[in-house]
């Protein structure tokens, strides 16, 4: 007599036509089916370990939405109203004369 198998719980992935159709045939190249080709990838990605992510694609108006609110962001914290460029490059030039 042959021992249970391990309870198994479904994993739901909605997928577009050409989705499918690109993974139901990469799933008959290796003679496997869908699921169990899509559950093999997906385990191997969540093993792999922390991988380097390209940087993120911005349209020039998300660009430009992004950097209005990290300037938002940085008046309301720059309370004294420091001018912190010039600060910086002040510091800069007592350095550089400093030798």
């Amino acid at each position: 007599m042959s021992a249970p198998a391990p309870a198994r719980k479904p994993l739901g992935v909605r997928a577009t036509p050409e989705q499918h159709r690109l993974l139901t045939e990469a799933a008959a190249r290796e003679h496997r089916s869908v699921s169990s080709f899509v559950l093999d990838a997906a385990i191997k990605a969540a093993t792999a370990g922390p991988r380097e992510l390209p940087p993120p694609q911005y349209s020039e108006e998300e660009a430009a939405a992004i950097l209005k609110e990290a300037q938002a962001m940085f008046r309301k914290s720059n309370v004294y109203g420091h001018d912190l460029v010039e600060e910086l490059f002040a510091e800069r030039r007592a350095d550089a004369e400093r030798g």
